[in-house]
């Protein structure tokens, strides 16, 4: 028969191998598609907010290619980039003339709402407070190297129906 003290060891030592295998696994979960596009609108949403960009930041727009690719496949992460090199080497618009986080040039909201639709599809949907218009944005992720990515932002009201078939037109040179 063991003593006290060893039946106590052997338990701490299963409770802590236990607990080591549970985190392990846990931590092994990837981020699910809706975590991130929340994640995405939690770092980026002060937009609709605040224009003090010397407070918050130069917001998605600025942001770099590795930073970009924490929310965005490497494509739609690269065109973003070069979508926002040639407003910096032009001095003028390209491609993207609106936040695509709001698909508005003026992006006002409350009630913002993040929900999965089907493995791949999110919905954000959000309301002015203005005019009470509710906005639909659907979210394309692909899972790669284990990570959910945005493969494609798609509007509902817009003329062009998605952010990968705005940024492939052809930049301007300049």
């Amino acid at each position: 028969m063991l003593s006290t003290v060893a039946n106590r060891s052997i338990v701490t030592v299963s409770l802590g191998l236990s607990l080591f295998w549970t985190t392990g696994v846990l931590a092994a979960q990837p981020e699910s598609e809706t975590k991130v596009v929340a994640r995405l609108y939690k770092d980026y949403a002060w937009q609709a907010l605040s224009t003090q960009s010397e407070l918050f930041g130069e917001g998605l727009r600025g942001e770099s290619k590795a930073t970009l690719e924490k929310y965005f496949a490497p494509d739609l992460a690269k065109v973003l980039v070069e979508d926002t090199a040639c407003e910096i080497r032009t001095r003028e618009l390209c491609n993207l003339d609106f936040d695509p986080l709001f698909d508005s040039q003026d992006p006002r909201v409350t009630d913002l709402d993040v929900a999965r639709l089907s493995p791949g599809k999110v919905r954000v949907q959000f309301k002015d407070p203005v005019t009470d218009e509710t906005t639909r944005i659907e979210f394309k992720l692909i899972m790669a190297n284990g990570k959910w990515r945005i493969t494609d932002i798609v509007y509902s009201r817009h003329p062009q129906p998605s952010l990968k078939k705005i940024l492939s037109h052809s930049l301007p040179k300049g």
